[in-house]
Protein backbone atom coordinates (compact mmCIF):
# COMPACT_ATOMS: atom_id res chain seq x y z
CA UNK A 1 0.00 0.00 0.00
CA UNK A 2 1.75 3.32 -1.18
CA UNK A 3 1.77 5.94 1.68
CA UNK A 4 1.47 9.82 0.95
CA UNK A 5 3.57 11.46 3.61
CA UNK A 6 2.27 14.48 5.88
CA UNK A 7 4.91 17.44 3.38
CA UNK A 8 1.89 16.44 1.08
CA UNK A 9 -1.03 17.52 2.55
CA UNK A 10 -0.78 21.21 2.04
CA UNK A 11 -0.57 21.06 -1.85
CA UNK A 12 -3.76 20.50 -2.98
CA UNK A 13 -4.96 22.83 -0.02
CA UNK A 14 -2.28 25.77 -1.40
CA UNK A 15 -3.84 25.08 -4.98
CA UNK A 16 -7.40 25.49 -3.98
CA UNK A 17 -7.12 28.41 -1.89
CA UNK A 18 -4.61 30.16 -3.44
CA UNK A 19 -6.85 29.72 -6.67
CA UNK A 20 -9.81 31.25 -4.39
CA UNK A 21 -7.91 34.59 -3.17
CA UNK A 22 -6.64 35.40 -6.49
CA UNK A 23 -10.40 35.46 -8.10
CA UNK A 24 -11.42 37.04 -4.97
CA UNK A 25 -8.61 39.51 -4.64
CA UNK A 26 -8.38 40.56 -8.41
CA UNK A 27 -11.83 41.87 -8.71
CA UNK A 28 -11.46 43.86 -5.57
CA UNK A 29 -8.04 45.33 -6.65
CA UNK A 30 -8.05 46.09 -10.18
CA UNK A 31 -11.66 45.55 -11.82
CA UNK A 32 -14.25 47.14 -8.95
CA UNK A 33 -11.78 49.03 -6.23
CA UNK A 34 -14.37 51.99 -5.89
CA UNK A 35 -17.27 50.27 -5.33
CA UNK A 36 -14.89 48.07 -2.75
CA UNK A 37 -14.19 51.08 -0.87
CA UNK A 38 -17.12 52.89 -1.13
CA UNK A 39 -18.95 49.50 0.45
CA UNK A 40 -16.44 48.87 2.94
CA UNK A 41 -16.80 52.18 4.36
CA UNK A 42 -20.22 52.24 4.51
CA UNK A 43 -19.39 48.57 6.99
CA UNK A 44 -17.41 51.22 8.87
CA UNK A 45 -13.65 50.49 7.79
CA UNK A 46 -12.89 54.06 7.12
CA UNK A 47 -11.04 55.37 4.93
CA UNK A 48 -12.40 52.87 2.50
CA UNK A 49 -9.65 53.17 -0.01
CA UNK A 50 -6.76 52.20 2.18
CA UNK A 51 -9.25 49.41 3.51
CA UNK A 52 -9.98 48.15 -0.26
CA UNK A 53 -6.22 48.05 -1.08
CA UNK A 54 -5.68 46.16 2.12
CA UNK A 55 -8.58 43.66 1.44
CA UNK A 56 -7.60 43.20 -2.26
CA UNK A 57 -3.77 42.97 -2.00
CA UNK A 58 -4.19 40.63 1.31
CA UNK A 59 -6.18 38.14 -1.15
CA UNK A 60 -4.74 39.04 -4.73
CA UNK A 61 -0.96 38.56 -3.65
CA UNK A 62 -1.85 36.41 -0.27
CA UNK A 63 -3.14 34.14 -2.98
CA UNK A 64 -0.41 33.96 -5.38
CA UNK A 65 1.75 33.36 -2.23
CA UNK A 66 0.03 30.38 -1.71
CA UNK A 67 -0.39 29.33 -4.88
CA UNK A 68 3.12 29.03 -5.83
CA UNK A 69 4.10 28.33 -1.85
CA UNK A 70 6.44 31.18 -1.23
CA UNK A 71 5.96 32.89 2.49
CA UNK A 72 2.11 30.83 2.51
CA UNK A 73 2.31 30.49 6.62
CA UNK A 74 2.96 34.84 6.65
CA UNK A 75 0.45 34.84 4.00
CA UNK A 76 -2.31 32.54 5.51
CA UNK A 77 -2.15 34.03 8.71
CA UNK A 78 -2.89 37.65 7.05
CA UNK A 79 -6.10 36.26 5.31
CA UNK A 80 -7.04 34.65 8.49
CA UNK A 81 -7.17 37.67 9.83
CA UNK A 82 -9.52 38.88 6.86
CA UNK A 83 -11.60 35.44 6.90
CA UNK A 84 -11.82 36.22 10.87
CA UNK A 85 -13.35 39.36 10.15
CA UNK A 86 -15.55 38.26 7.25
CA UNK A 87 -16.92 35.24 9.27
CA UNK A 88 -17.42 37.44 12.20
CA UNK A 89 -19.33 40.14 10.36
CA UNK A 90 -21.73 37.53 8.74
CA UNK A 91 -22.77 36.09 11.72
CA UNK A 92 -23.27 38.61 14.34
CA UNK A 93 -23.51 42.11 11.92
CA UNK A 94 -25.32 40.54 9.21
CA UNK A 95 -26.97 37.89 10.97
CA UNK A 96 -26.77 35.27 8.48
CA UNK A 97 -27.27 31.73 8.80
CA UNK A 98 -25.21 29.17 8.53
CA UNK A 99 -26.54 27.93 5.77
CA UNK A 100 -29.13 29.80 3.31
CA UNK A 101 -29.77 27.90 0.52
CA UNK A 102 -29.29 29.03 -2.78
CA UNK A 103 -26.90 31.91 -1.56
CA UNK A 104 -24.20 31.18 0.91
CA UNK A 105 -23.98 31.57 4.28
CA UNK A 106 -21.73 31.84 6.94
CA UNK A 107 -20.56 27.88 6.09
CA UNK A 108 -18.21 29.03 3.28
CA UNK A 109 -16.01 31.47 5.12
CA UNK A 110 -15.64 28.97 7.73
CA UNK A 111 -14.30 26.16 5.93
CA UNK A 112 -12.14 28.94 4.20
CA UNK A 113 -10.58 29.75 7.66
CA UNK A 114 -10.05 26.24 8.93
CA UNK A 115 -8.12 25.54 5.37
CA UNK A 116 -6.17 28.81 6.14
CA UNK A 117 -5.60 27.64 9.62
CA UNK A 118 -4.54 23.79 8.46
CA UNK A 119 -2.17 25.84 6.08
CA UNK A 120 -0.77 27.70 8.54
CA UNK A 121 -0.10 24.90 10.53
CA UNK A 122 1.30 22.68 7.79
CA UNK A 123 3.42 25.27 5.85
CA UNK A 124 3.99 25.10 2.55
CA UNK A 125 4.86 21.54 2.04
CA UNK A 126 6.19 19.44 -1.14
CA UNK A 127 5.98 21.01 -4.87
CA UNK A 128 6.45 25.23 -3.28
CA UNK A 129 8.78 28.05 -3.85
CA UNK A 130 10.12 27.64 -0.24
CA UNK A 131 11.37 23.98 -0.53
CA UNK A 132 13.11 25.52 -3.12
CA UNK A 133 14.83 27.63 -1.20
CA UNK A 134 14.73 26.19 1.84
CA UNK A 135 12.68 28.81 3.50
CA UNK A 136 11.18 28.32 7.22
CA UNK A 137 8.05 31.00 6.83
CA UNK A 138 6.29 28.54 4.19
Amino acid sequence: MAVIGVEWVSVPLRLILGAIFIVHGYPKLFKDFKNVAGWLASEGFKPGAFWAFVLGATEFFGGVAILVGVASRVAAGLLIISMSTALLMGIFKWKKPFTKAPEAGWEFDAIILAGLITLFLLGSGMLSADQLIGWMLG
